[in-house]
């Protein structure tokens, strides 16, 4: 069963973890909303759906059934160790007229500092140094490349910046190995529509990742409403973007004779909302991508939350605040604020991103 931050601080006794909890959800789209699987031990191991089993018609008495096998990918997320030490000096906590306030404030910026870095790990970290595997690096398949030596079960898109929601199985096997052609083949946008690739064949499934060209190209409604349909199964429960992106969107729908609808959030902002879809900002999203030969191209992320969709994976104790006490070495008290924490995507199908957005 899966829980929210702001869930959890409820539950929670600790007055200071219930402060440094609202801190942390106060400006993040992101963690408002995200929920969290408690998982004992340092990873999970969990199956992603790949592709559906298949299903037919049948004659009545005479039809002959046959079984068919949904496909699975095993991937393991690994829990990481996120957070910082809180220092409050000695000196300042004896000459202060309010101790407390000072101890708040100086972890209150811990508790920001972890916010800033959870929200960049979510969507750009790479799976290194450290770091969960993020959104940008989920969502990202291999390319198709020229004169390749290809294995039945091999998955490919189409080249840099033509990514077109779809992705290509290699299901032929005339041998172990195959070799792509030196020309990329014109890829077809039918699910189970195949296409021969040199002693490849290639088979079209379902993707998340859409392009807007070689070198990328400018914000349409039209791609924004192509992302939105590559998550199934019902719509997004959010637009993540830049701020940048979100400026362009105003524009085209003030050019278009409407305005965005809006709805009060958590903190009785106002969310604007695409389609019925919550459009929420992040400076982390980047505007500095690099696409073909254009270095000032962002990407729009569109997903569904939960066990099935995207998740984050916690320890039970979800995020912990340890008082330290006194330092041997440094006239000061120390807490430190730390969390076990990691992502999951359970279904290619539930989340998707456009990239290459430039302008």
């Amino acid at each position: 069963m899966s829980i929210s931050l702001d869930e959890a601080s409820k539950l929670s006794t600790d007055i200071l973890l219930k402060g440094i909890i609202e801190t942390i959800i106060k400006d993040s789209p992101i963690l408002q909303e995200l929920p969290f699987i408690q998982i004992v031990g340092n990873s999970l191991k969990y199956n992603r759906e790949k592709t559906l089993p298949g299903v037919g018609w049948y004659a009545p008495v005479t039809g002959t059934w046959t079984q068919s096998e949904p496909e699975f990918e095993q991937v393991t997320a690994t829990l990481q160790i996120l957070g910082g030490d809180a220092d409050v000096d000695n000196f300042l906590k004896s000459t202060r007229s309010n101790i407390q306030d000072l101890e708040v404030a100086v972890i209150e910026q811990k508790a920001k500092a972890v916010q800033h870095e959870f929200e960049n790990a979510f969507l750009n970290a790479d799976g290194t140094s450290n770091q969960p595997s993020g959104l940008y690096k989920l969502l990202q398949d291999t390319a198709w490349v020229a004169d390749t030596v290809t294995e039945v079960g091999d998955i490919v898109v189409p080249t840099e910046g033509l990514e077109n929601g779809f992705r290509y199985e290699c299901t032929a096997s005339a041998g172990d190995k195959k070799t792509h052609a030196t020309t990329e083949p014109t890829w077809p946008t039918q699910v189970g529509a195949t296409v021969v690739d040199d002693q490849v064949t290639w088979t079209c499934i379902y993707g998340h990742w859409l392009g807007t060209g070689a070198n990328g190209a400018t914000l349409t409604l039209d791609n924004l409403d192509k992302l939105i349909d590559l998550v199934r199964g019902g719509k997004p429960d959010m637009l993540l973007m830049s701020k940048r992106s979100r400026r362009k969107v105003q524009s085209l729908i003030r050019a278009s004779g409407t305005v965005l609808e809006t709805r009060p959030g958590m903190f009785m902002e106002q969310i604007q909302l695409y389609n019925g879809i919550p459009i929420r900002v992040n400076d982390w999203v980047k505007d500095n991508y690099t696409v073909g030969t254009s270095d000032d191209c962002t990407a729009i992320f569109a997903f569904q939350m939960g066990e099935g969709g995207v998740c984050g994976l916690s320890s039970p104790e979800m995020l912990q605040v340890e008082r330290l006490g006194s330092l041997e070495t440094k006239d000061a008290t120390r807490t430190r604020v730390k969390w076990y924490v990691s992502l999951a995507l359970f279904s290619t199908v539930k989340a998707a991103m456009l990239t290459g957005v430039r302008g």
